[in-house]
């Protein structure tokens, strides 16, 4: 790793460390017939957090059945788990980042639809050093200067684009790195730095 990297590196931690985020948790539940736990990434606030704790405290393992003490809204507690709620770890604190997948059909985009990708604070950190360094920065260019970022990205966004049983969209396809993007360009801003704020990252 070379020097203006491990800057770029600095910047964005810096960057991150400021950057007004949504705390997600992992909320567990199963589903029959199925005999592993779904985990589903739940948004709650400080203050969500600090009762819903106080509900395991109080009830338990029995602390899921009291959630709407909580939450009113039941459909948003619904919406928390895929199957029947059985956990919610609230000791580790994750984050999502935007990206917007565009299904093209000819030379009309067809669907648009913003997904959130699960990145930790490394990965997005480094996502958006590489954005610094390489202003023309696209998902293809990613693949070689770090492979295992990219696949991780792309394996995220797949969850949106197929399902167990068919894909989810039929025409081609593709997704944006939006949030990275906007970011990477207040960086430069922030620290005087004079390059192009590149291009859209895609991938076919």
């Amino acid at each position: 790793m070379n020097e203006e990297f491990q800057k770029y590196i600095e910047m964005s931690q810096a960057f991150l460390a400021k950057k007004e985020r949504k705390n997600y948790y992992v909320a567990k539940s199963i589903s029959a017939p199925y005999p592993d736990y779904c985990h589903n990434l739940a948004e709650l606030t400080d203050e969500e957090v600090r009762q819903i704790r106080a509900l395991k405290e109080q009830y338990g393992n029995d602390f899921i059945n009291h959630l709407s003490e909580v939450i009113e809204d039941e459909d948003a507690i619904s919406d928390m788990f895929y199957g029947d709620p059985v956990d919610i770890d609230l000791d580790d604190i994750c984050h999502q980042y935007t990206f917007t997948i565009r299904e093209v059909n000819g030379d009309q985009v067809t669907m648009i639809r913003k997904v959130l990708v699960e990145l930790t604070d490394e990965e997005y950190i480094k996502l958006l050093a590489w954005h610094l360094y390489d202003s023309h920065l696209v998902m293809n260019t990613l693949f070689y200067r770090d492979e295992n970022l990219c696949r991780r990205i792309m394996r995220e966004v797949m969850r949106y684009v197929c399902d167990e049983d068919a894909p989810l969209i039929s025409h081609p396809f593709v997704f944006t790195m939006d949030e990275a993007l906007d970011d990477a360009e207040k960086i430069r801003q922030e620290n005087g730095i004079n390059k192009d704020s590149g291009y859209l990252g895609l991938f076919f």
